[in-house]
């Protein structure tokens, strides 16, 4: 697939067929994450794939609580949403768990932090944090090449999912991605204006 071809196709998709993903797609979605740009090109990147069942239920209930919203919290979240953003949201809120549980695959991307996120001060002492998403976004690109989809999810709390699979303090979670084949239905992308968010000399 050619590279705008995947821009294009990419989509967020959180439910998927009962189809088990070939190693060779995963393992080359991961090298492609492996070759974004990162701070002081040293790659500072793990990558966890849960594949045994009653160790990714532990860490959905308890690591990342993963949990369904009861009606006054799902009014209480989506009354300052636009109608668009109030229809996504609704049609993703109740599959959050499922998705994690049921993918063919969910991989957890780890990325080492001089300081703890909350003790970070600058800009600056955030590279590691902005360069694993440079290696999330090329995963995710390749994955697209590949005919596989996922979403990021991005738990509340880090520290129980970190406790449970033994990552190293000085590691922090970035997102965790469920990997497979889509249904049908693919959330449509809002539509947006280049011309809008480009501006010349200042804003």
């Amino acid at each position: 697939m050619k590279f705008y071809e995947a821009v294009e196709k990419r989509r967020t998709v959180r439910e998927f067929q009962p189809k088990s993903v070939e190693e060779e797609k995963l393992l080359r979605a991961l090298s492609a994450g492996l070759r974004a740009p990162s701070h002081n090109h040293l790659r500072e990147w793990e990558f966890i794939l849960l594949r045994d069942f009653e160790e990714r239920r532990k860490v959905v209930d308890m690591g990342v609580k993963a949990k369904d919203y009861g009606e006054k919290e799902v009014e209480k979240a989506t009354k300052p949403m636009t109608d668009w953003e109030k229809e996504v949201y609704l049609r993703a809120l109740p599959v959050q768990r499922r998705m994690l549980m049921s993918s063919p695959e969910l991989l957890i991307v780890c990325f080492r932090m001089r300081k703890r996120l909350k003790d970070c001060k600058t800009l600056y002492e955030l590279n590691n944090f902005a360069s694993v998403w440079a290696c999330i976004e090329n995963i995710l690109l390749a994955m697209t090449a590949e005919g596989l989809f996922g979403v990021t999810f991005i738990p509340h709390e880090t520290e129980p999912l970190k406790n449970m699979l033994g990552i190293p303090e000085d590691y922090e979670v970035a997102t965790l991605i469920p990997i497979g084949y889509p249904q049908e239905y693919l959330v449509k992308q809002k539509p947006i204006s280049l011309r809008e968010k480009t501006h010349f000399n200042k804003w």
